[in-house]
């Protein structure tokens, strides 16, 4: 609870306050609200705000007066200020907002030409790959058959020359088989020539050793 002295200042406070809005507004009436204040021990009646008003209270010299004035229209000036940097707060809000709105959607449709560029790009670059690896493979395979011809000619080759080797060394063979023959012929012959004419000799070198015994007989 405050104190009397506590109370007294606050009252004289209100009614300050009341006679400087009087003094600032004068086509305003004061108006004071009745409250119940503590009564005079030589009266039964309530003492009003109104009674004790800017009459009752004690005298606010006019330099107070003034500086009161100069304040409140310093802050009247200060909430005007106020108000209008508040409304280029919420303009200029407004127009980083809608600039931020518009950064956002160039770059959303900036980055979706993008993805769909790299889109196109990739499916180029898939269809040269697939191309690519088409044209290899037809390569290949090409070159795979022509390796195979190449390797059936060399076999047919191969087999025409060991077939030609094969007869000609077939051939030489028969030559060296009826030489052979030929020599054994000629050996034979002449091995009978040869021991035919030894007989011969023999009988005649038989007959003649035979008869000049007798004589010497």
């Amino acid at each position: 609870p405050l104190s009397l002295s506590a109370a007294e200042e606050q009252r004289r406070r209100v009614q300050a306050a009341v006679c400087v809005s009087a003094l600032c507004n004068p086509a305003r009436p004061l108006m004071m609200r009745q409250t119940p204040q503590p009564t005079d021990p030589g009266s039964s009646e309530p003492v009003s705000e109104t009674e004790s008003g800017c009459e009752s209270a004690d005298p606010i010299a006019p330099e107070t007066v003034r500086m009161l004035r100069l304040e409140l229209e310093g802050e009247r000036r200060q909430n005007k200020q106020l108000q209008a940097k508040l409304k280029r707060a919420a303009k200029l809000n407004e127009q980083l907002q809608t600039q931020a709105e518009q950064e956002e959607e160039y770059l959303t449709n900036k980055l979706m030409k993008r993805l769909e560029a790299l889109k196109r790009e990739k499916e180029h670059l898939a269809r040269q790959v697939e191309m690519e690896e088409e044209n290899i493979t037809n390569k290949l395979y090409k070159k795979l058959e022509q390796v195979k011809q190449e390797k059936v000619s060399l076999e047919n080759l191969l087999e025409q020359e060991q077939e030609y080797i094969v007869n000609k060394l077939q051939k030489q063979l028969g030559a060296i088989h009826d030489e052979k023959r030929a020599l054994e012929l000629q050996l034979r012959d002449g091995t009978e020539s040869l021991l035919h004419s030894l007989r011969a000799h023999l009988e005649r070198w038989r007959g003649g050793g035979g008869g000049g015994g007798g004589r010497d007989d």
